[in-house]
Parts: structure tokens; sequence; C-alpha cells
């Protein structure tokens, strides 16, 4: 093998590796120029274990190349080492968004031969003309770093970013696990940012935007549906999908057609200012099937966003994701950075303050959670970080999982920082369950949230830190979701006839050591209890009455049993406690 591309991470709870369509478009690239190239993603020591029997069998790579990026560049360091200590042999290389931070220090430590600086199609290839076959000198690839035969620092000229992104081989999914495991389409359909974020390298570098035409966009989604007609969501990658409202008209044009041969849903991330400024754009995103979009809010406080040069105002984030809400769209989501340029308690408060007041107005559409600030390399923030009025704590960057603070202000330092996120991600979770407990979520979109995330996979933390967290309720929505049950009122006139079906099971869930069996804290009644025992899903309603009365009232004694009996159900009903099979 000529090449082996890898992309590992530290084991970190939730995360899934995920496709890195980087590496896979190299692959496809270096394949057609004859190449024999293969890519492994996985955990640390997944890797490892990997690495080690591939270079002991007889077709080991001359060449392994290691994505690195901001979470991954500890182990990195780690497997490099490894990997040269074992088989001196081998040729390393690097690239993704942490290799324009690897200095001589770096290179020499890990044995890393040279680093790709930015996009590597062009690059790449030129690396593996020189390692491979000899031919060229380092020095004359641009866009690389590495080491002269001296010891001494090499940074060649940068690079220019391919235009022509219909010539670059589109992903082969398959050669990963993603699509048989998540039903998921990954597809980045443009690259480069114009926004400029003071926080975020791409912004801050990668200013021109190039794309994808739509026709080369439609094919490759057609070709993956042909590969795989159980992709269920498509997930849009690009940081800028919205930049332009003329061509989002056209691909979800194109995608309405596409939906009805195909039943997906799909994601998009957008900028606030461009929903702002072209407002049919999200009814027109909704219509077209997409169930969840992404804005990057960073913060409540309009001197922080102005520090991030996010071209944008609390009050336009307010106004659009309102109008997301009235347009259509299932699930918002966007993220709060904390410990950012001139971070104060202040401005934490107008963070938590703009969470809260999205929360009411879309509450269980709208989701978000805290993050510590990260500072990816080469930002105008990293650069000069005294002039955002911060510090960066360069000793805690190889200890960082995204769950401990990395940077901190005049106002706020390290265990500041680390009590405020925990404390609000804390009351955030306190105050969703409390608006879901308060009844002010619509039953609609409750539904919608179980129907698109078991049936499509759309993640909304309202499953994750609400529904799912409450047992008896998270069965009741499944149960309606998925299991065709109904709530009494839509029984019509053969409500008698109809099998009344408990959502939980009896012994999992009720306490009978005390005077009265309870149910989540709630104390049964005689009626209550013999009632919900006969809701077996096995009687019709008007059974379990009839039996109710035999067991509670053979004497006929209580001429309002009746009446009782139906306002239990309902009660039962009210509490999530049962549901109806229609006749």
């Amino acid at each position: 093998m000529d090449l082996l591309l890898i992309k590992t991470h530290r084991y970190v709870s939730g995360y899934i590796p995920g496709s890195n369509l980087g590496m896979n478009i190299l692959i496809q690239l270096l394949t057609r120029q004859g190449y024999t190239a293969r890519m492994y993603q996985g955990y640390a020591k997944e890797a490892l274990n990997y690495v080690r029997a591939i270079m002991d069998s007889e077709d080991r790579p001359k060449v392994i190349g290691f994505y690195c990026d901001f979470d991954n560049v500890h182990w990195v360091k780690i497997l490099a080492r490894e990997v040269k200590n074992g088989y001196p042999g081998v040729i390393l290389l690097a690239g993704g968004p942490q290799a324009v931070d690897m200095d001589a220090w770096f290179l020499k430590d890990t044995g890393i031969a040279a680093a790709c600086i930015g996009e590597g199609e062009e690059t790449v290839p030129e690396l593996m003309e020189y390692f491979i076959h000899n031919r060229g000198a380092l020095e004359a690839i641009q866009g690389i770093v590495f080491l002269d035969a001296s010891s001494n620092f090499v940074a060649t000229s940068p690079r220019t970013p391919p235009e022509a992104l219909d010539d670059i081989p589109w992903p082969d999914i398959t050669l990963t696990s993603d699509y048989k495991h998540y039903a998921l389409l990954p597809i980045l359909t443009g690259r480069g940012c114009p926004f400029g974020c003071t926080f975020c390298y791409e912004g801050a570098n990668a200013k021109r935007v190039r794309r994808h035409s739509v026709s080369s966009l439609m094919k490759e989604i057609r070709a993956n549906f042909q590969r795989n007609p159980d992709i269920k969501y498509i997930n849009f990658l690009d940081d800028t999908f919205t930049l332009d409202s003329q061509r989002v008209d056209r691909i979800c044009e194109e995608i309405r057609e596409i939906r009805k041969e195909y039943d997906f849903v799909w994601f998009a991330s957008a900028h606030i200012s461009l929903i702002d400024r072209h407002r049919a754009m999200a009814r027109n995103l909704a219509e077209s099937g997409l169930k969840k979009i992404f804005f990057g809010l960073e913060s409540g406080s309009d001197a922080v966003l102005k520090s991030y040069n996010k071209k944008i105002t609390r009050k336009m984030a307010v106004d659009v994701i309102e109008h997301c809400v009235e347009s259509g769209i299932h699930a918002i989501s966007g993220n709060i950075i904390l410990g950012g340029p001139h971070e104060t308690r202040e401005t934490v408060q107008e963070s938590e303050d703009l969470i809260m007041e999205l929360l009411y107005k879309a509450p269980g559409q709208f989701e978000t959670a805290y993050f510590s600030f990260l500072p990816f390399p080469q930002t105008p923030i990293t650069l000069n970080p005294q002039k955002f009025g911060m510090e960066i704590y360069e000793d805690l960057i190889d200890c960082c999982n995204e769950d401990i603070p990395l940077s901190g202000t005049a106002a706020l330092d390290f265990l500041e920082l680390t009590q405020i996120r925990l404390e609000a991600n804390r009351r955030l979770q306190y105050e969703m369950r409390k608006i879901y407990l308060e009844g002010r979520i619509p039953e609609a979109v409750i539904l919608d949230a179980y129907r698109y995330g078991g049936q499509y996979g759309v993640f909304t933390r309202w499953n994750d830190y609400v529904y799912k967290n409450l047992p008896i309720d998270d069965a009741y929505w499944k149960m309606r979701v998925f299991g065709g049950y109904v709530p009494g009122s839509q029984l019509g006139s053969r409500g008698e006839d109809a099998i009344p079906h408990r959502t939980f099971e009896l012994w999992l869930h009720t306490d009978v050591s005390g005077e009265k069996p309870q149910i989540a804290d709630i104390p049964l009644e005689t009626m209550d209890f013999t009632l919900l025992t006969l809701c077996s899903g096995k009687l019709s309603k008007r059974e379990v009455l009839q039996q109710g009365k035999t067991a509670l009232d053979p004497s006929g004694c209580r001429p309002d049993f009746y009446r009782q009996a139906e306002e239990s159900l309902n009660a039962m009903e009210k509490n999530k406690w049962i549901l109806y099979q229609k006749p």
C-alpha cells in the first residue's frame, strides 16, 4: 500500500468519529492517479492496534498521514511517536486544520516529515510524487511545512485553494461505517467563509467562497441514494450554506424532486444575518424537507458579538428564530460560547437571558448548550488574546476534550468559568424540563421530535435532556408515534370498543410499600389502581369498566361508579399512564 490516512480521537462519551470528507476525497483522487490508498477512522486504542496490525502485514503502507484537528492533536503526537519508534522506515505526514500550528518542535518530536497546510487535493499528490517516486523537491511544494536536512523549519509559500470544485471527486461514503449504521449522508457543497469571525480559522483566513455547482451536487446526492436507498438524513456541512439565496432556492427545488423518490429529511447551518435578509428562505427550507437548522449565536451580549465580528445582534437573533418557528422549521439549534472576548458575569447573564427568552418563544423547538471558548490556531483572538481581554491557558490545551475552559478574562478565571458553565447548563436543563411539565410545548412539536428522531435520526436536546429522562412520558410519546396508540379524545363514537393500554410496566414504576400504591409519587385510590391493572392491552374499555364494577361495586350500591371510573381513566390518561388502541 502506498498511503494510509488515519483520523483518530481519544474516547469521549457521545463522540462518534464520523466521516472525514477531506480524507475520503484524497483517497478517491489518489486512487484515480494509480496509488493504492486506504483510510481508517476510530478511537485512539483501536487506531493504534489497527496500525500495528497493518504494519506487520505484507500490505504495510509506505506513507501514513494523520488528520489533525484541535481535539485530537495530542493523540496524533502519541500515535506518530509510537509508529515512528516501532517502524522507523515509514514516512509520516500530517494535515487538517491543526497543521497550521505545527512548528519545528512538533515535527521533530513526532517524526512527521511534512505537514500540509490548507486544502490538500493538489498538495498531497505532489508529496506522494516526492516520497514514493523521489521526484521533485520538498521546498518546491507549496502549502507545506517541514524540517530540512539541517533540522531548520521550512514553511513554503501558501497554495491557492482549488477553484473548480466540480473537478474534484466526491467522497465515497461506503468507505466508512456511517452510511451503514446511521443512514446519514454528509455533504459539503462549498468551501470558504466571508464573515471573518475572530474565533474561527476558516472565517479569518479562507475568505474566498468556492462552491460545487447545483447540478453536480444533485448528481452526487442521487448517486448516493442509488448506492444506498436507505439514507434518511442528509447533513449539509457548509458553514455558509445559506450565503446565496438564489442557490438555496435551486437546491430546495431539486431536493423536493428527489424526495418524491426517496424518504429523507435534511439539516443545514445558517447565518442569522442571511435569514434576516432573505426571510422567504426559511419557509423554502422547511417546505423542502429541512427539519433542523443550526445558528452560531455565540453570545447574548452585543458587545461580545461585536468582538467576535459576528455581524449580528441579539435582537436580530430573536427575530430570526421566531421567524423560523413561524416558517415551520422543526428544530432550531444555536450554541453559546463562554469565556470569549471581554467576558464578565454581566455578559454571561445577557447570554443566559437570551437563551431563556428563546426557550419560551420556541418551546420544544429551540435548543442550545453552553460551551467553553476554544483557542483554534491562527485566529485573530489566539494570535492576540490581550486585544480581546483574554488569556489563553496554553498548558491546558493537551488536556482538552472540550470539557474545561482554555481561556480566561480579567473578570472570570478558570474556576469561575468552570462553575458558570456547569450552573448555566443545569439551569438550562431545569428550565427545559419545567417548560415541558407546564404543558407549554405544543403536542404536535413533541410528536414531531419523536417521529423525526426515530424515523430519520434528527437529534434534539429536548429528547436528550427532557423526554427520555421521564420514562413514563417517554414511553407514552413513543407509543403514540410508533405504536399507533391514540388519546381518548381521538376515539370518536366507538370509544368503549377501544383497548386501553398502560404505557409502562406496573412492577417497574409502582411503589406498593406504603398505605396506598404510588406511581411517580402520585398516590392511587383503590379504583385508580384496579382500573390501571385492568388496562393491560387485552380488554376493551367497556370490559375494563365492567370488570372494575364487578370488583369494586359487586352489590351495585354506587350509582355514580361509571362516572367516577371515567374520571379515573381520564386522570390516568392526563398523567400519560394509558393510551388507547382503536377498535
